[in-house]
């Protein structure tokens, strides 16, 4: 949904959106996570001059690849933001940025787009090593058997890692 910066009223916009997953996959290309459940968001507009306030809840339900088994696990994300927008002026053009101006962003247009903001809200939310679980033992790293499903057949002495293996004679004084 396109929210034209000129059409928002003085007391501003309150939006309840509900968007296909796939919609939203579409603008970024290729993500590490697919939609399981419709994106449904709950946004607060302001406007102040050329400066535009975007609050809000979003939620949906995604599938991510656990980074140690590999295994696919749904993953519920439910967050609240703020995001800041402002009108790139002539003279802010060519000085240098200060730690206040990071959290802005600059319009180049009349509209704010409210499926780029929710993507990115929910891309922010999702985990950099996802973990289907924290206990997840992961892969063997000699034969590739999923260790969450028991041993694998791999000698002892095989799984472990050859560069760690002086650390099993490595005793603590107390």
């Amino acid at each position: 949904m396109k929210i034209y910066i000129n059409d928002i009223p003085p007391e501003g916009l309150s939006l309840d959106l509900k968007e296909e997953g796939s919609t939203l996959a579409s603008l970024a290309g290729g993500l590490d996570f697919s939609f399981l459940s419709p994106v449904v968001a709950h946004l607060s507009v302001t406007r102040k001059g050329e400066d535009v306030s975007v609050c809000g809840d979003v939620s949906t339900k995604t599938s991510l690849t656990c980074s140690r088994c590999i295994r696919k696990f749904d993953f519920t994300i439910e967050t609240h933001f703020s995001v800041f927008f402002t009108r790139l002026r002539e003279e802010a053009k060519e000085r240098e940025l200060k730690k206040e101006d990071m959290e802005l962003n600059l319009l180049d247009g009349d509209e704010i787009d409210t499926d780029a903001i929710l993507l990115e809200q929910i891309a922010l939310e999702v985990p950099i090593k996802p973990l289907c679980s924290p206990e997840c033992k992961g892969l063997c790293p000699r034969c590739g058997a999923d260790l969450n499903q028991g041993r694998c057949g791999c000698p002892e002495e095989e799984r472990i890692d050859p560069r760690f293996a002086r650390l099993r004679d490595f005793k603590i004084k107390s």
